[in-house]
Parts: C-alpha cells; sequence; structure tokens
C-alpha cells in the first residue's frame, strides 16, 4: 500500500530500500488510488489515543515506545527506513555497551599486570641473573612500561570502534537523503500538476475538481511523511543521547569497583622480598597504586565516544527536510491562483 517495493522488508538485504515510484502515485489505477487516499485518511482522521496506557497494567509504556508505534500506524511505507535508523540506534547500543566493556577489561588486565610485577616481580626477574638493585630496577621499569602499552592498546581499540559507528552513521546518512529526496520529487511534481493538468479538463469540471482534490491531499500528505520521518529520527537520536549518559555512569562505576578490589587485593597481599632491599615491596606496592590510580583515570576520562559523534557523522545538512518544502505557502499559493481564475472567469461571462 505504500507504493515501494510489495517485498518484505525482512527479505531485502539489510540496506536496501524500497523505491518511491512517482507513477504509482500521480497515475495510480482506482484501486491503487483508493489504497492511497485509505492511507491519506489513516494519518488525517486516526484520533490520538488521548490515554496511551492500559490502567490495570503495572507500568505504563515508555514515551518513545508508543509515540513510535504511533507514527508507524500511520505511516506504514516508510517502515523500511524507519527499522533502519532504528537498527542504527540498537547498533550504536551495542557497540557502546561492548566498548565500555573492553575497556573495563582492559583495565583490570592492566591493573592485574601491576599486582603481579608487585607481588611476583622478583621471583619473575631472579631468572634473568640479576640481583639486588638491579631486580628493583627492572621490575620498576616493567611497571612503568604497562602504562604506554595500556594506552596503545585503548587507542587502537578506540580508533576501530569509532571507525565502525562512523561507517553505520555514513550508511545511514546514505539512506535518508535517498528516501527524503525520493518525497521531495514526488512532493515537487505534485505541487506543479494541478496548473498543468487544469487545462486537461476544459470541458470536466466535476473530474477535475476531484482530480485536483486528490493531487493536493497527496501532496499535504508526502509532506507529513518527510515530517513524521524527522520526527522518528528525533527520538531515536534521543534514545541514543540518552543511553550514552547512563553507559557512561555505569563506566565509571565499574571503573570505581574494580579499582576498590584491586586495592583491596594489593594491600592485603604480602609480596615476595628481595634480600638486598627488604623495603622493596612496599616501594612496589606504592608505585603500583599510584599507576594504578592513573590507569582508573585514564580508563574513565580517555578515548570515550565523542559526545556528538551521531549527530556530527550523520551528516543532516544533506537531507531534505519538511521545513523546506514550504507547503502552507504551496497550498496558499494554489487557492489563490484557483480564486484569481474565478474571479477572471465570473466578469469574463458576466451579462452573459
Amino acid at each position: 500500500m505504500s507504493g515501494e517495493s510489495s517485498e518484505p522488508a525482512t527479505s531485502r538485504a539489510r540496506h536496501e530500500l524500497g523505491q518511491i515510484s512517482e507513477s504509482d502515485y500521480i497515475n495510480p489505477s482506482p484501486e491503487r488510488q483508493a489504497e492511497l487516499s485509505a492511507e491519506i485518511d489513516r494519518y488525517y482522521n486516526t484520533p490520538l489515543d488521548m490515554f496511551p496506557f492500559s490502567e490495570h497494567a503495572r507500568k505504563p509504556d515508555r514515551f518513545y515506545d508508543f509515540y513510535e508505534a504511533s507514527i508507524d500506524e500511520r505511516f506504514p511505507g516508510d517502515r523500511d527506513i524507519r527499522d533502519v535508523i532504528s537498527r542504527y540506534g540498537r547498533a550504536f547500543f551495542g557497540s557502546l555497551v561492548g566498548y565500555v566493556a573492553a575497556k573495563r577489561v582492559l583495565l583490570a588486565l592492566a591493573l592485574f599486570c601491576l599486582w603481579l610485577m608487585a607481588v611476583e616481580g622478583p621471583a619473575m626477574v631472579a631468572g634473568m641473573g640479576l640481583g639486588g638493585l638491579a631486580q628493583v630496577a627492572a621490575i620498576l621499569a616493567t611497571m612503568l612500561l604497562i602504562l604506554p602499552v595500556y594506552a596503545g592498546i585503548n587507542a587502537l581499540v578506540f580508533q576501530q570502534y569509532r571507525i565502525s559507528l562512523e561507517n553505520r552513521s555514513y550508511e545511514l546518512s546514505r539512506l535518508i537523503v535517498q528516501r527524503t529526496r525520493e518525497l521531495q520529487n514526488l512532493y515537487t511534481t505534485l505541487r506543479a500538476l494541478p496548473d498543468q493538468e487544469e487545462t486537461r479538463h476544459v470541458n470536466a469540471g466535476k473530474a477535475w475538481g476531484a482530480r485536483s482534490a486528490y493531487l493536493v491531499r497527496l501532496m499535504m500528505w508526502v509532506a507529513q511523511r518527510m515530517e513524521y520521518l524527522e520526527k522518528f529520527i528525533q527520538v531515536e537520536m534521543w534514545r541514543v543521547r540518552r543511553e550514552r549518559y547512563w553507559i557512561n555512569w555505569a563506566g565509571g562505576i565499574l571503573v570505581v569497583l574494580i579499582l576498590a578490589a584491586w586495592i583491596a587485593l594489593l594491600v592485603l597481599q604480602t609480596g615476595q622480598t628481595i634480600a638486598a632491599a627488604p623495603w622493596a615491596f612496599r616501594l612496589f606496592q606504592g608505585v603500583a597504586l599510584v599507576l594504578g590510580l592513573g590507569l582508573a583515570w585514564a580508563s574513565y576520562h580517555f578515548w570515550k565516544t565523542p559526545l556528538n559523534l551521531a549527530r556530527d557523522k550523520l551528516g543532516s545538512e544533506a537531507w531534505i527536510r519538511y521545513a523546506t518544502l514550504d507547503l502552507d505557502n504551496t497550498i496558499g499559493d494554489q487557492i489563490s491562483r484557483d480564486k484569481e481564475r474565478l474571479v477572471e472567469y465570473l466578469n469574463l461571462n458576466k451579462g452573459r
């Protein structure tokens, strides 16, 4: 009923949209025109649910759930692009959760390495033929080496994560541009048709009235499709932003928990001693504690998902927007021209 391919969206390629056929809208068969009229009525004549929740339910639905359901009910023809937008939001969230988890695992591994060098370091370097202060220096150097290794691995993971999100953003932007441009082209064609077709109905006033009414209704409805596509994107981007906010808190809490458990283990652990430096273990503990705090701070404050990554990479400046259609003035100009012609006709026929 939407004019796109009748093939189910689930059977299409993941990132392929059905094409909007202008002829299917502008010169439809009687059956197709009846379907389109029903779709137009679905938007203009379906009342909003004033109580979008069940009185006996334990908890009302989330606002965005019933809001998106309302959009889906009124504009089923754009379900394919909305599904892609929703998948983008869920993939963004899934990638963010995975990335935050990976960062915390890397932090735990780095802290474990610090703990291992502080506690088992003397035994590990003993086989290298080093003794006395040389052992202490080797252990401290190894502990310090953990910092650049940790930073390098995190930077690499972040780079791959960010590139993946950017590629998803570029692909989504391409599909949104495709759909909005198709709708704009259809709208532009419909806007010009009433004046072009008027001469074809010189002696068929009733037929021309019906045709003109259909074209104007269709033009208004196409404009509403673009508006509600924008509203759907707005809701999905709000979800992405909100989820990022809470994941940021969750990541910070994980850092605190991992660090607290590690500090407790480090403080309570008794390490091996070095005969020539009985104080070495306390030194290793102190250095490990300072480095561990630095790693935990870096894990939270560096390599973060950019706050505006979705906004900056989606390229919305290239999208065709509802605000650019100038729907009110388009309808007003059409009515103005019709009124002028009516007055001219009445003046020409006055006195006949």
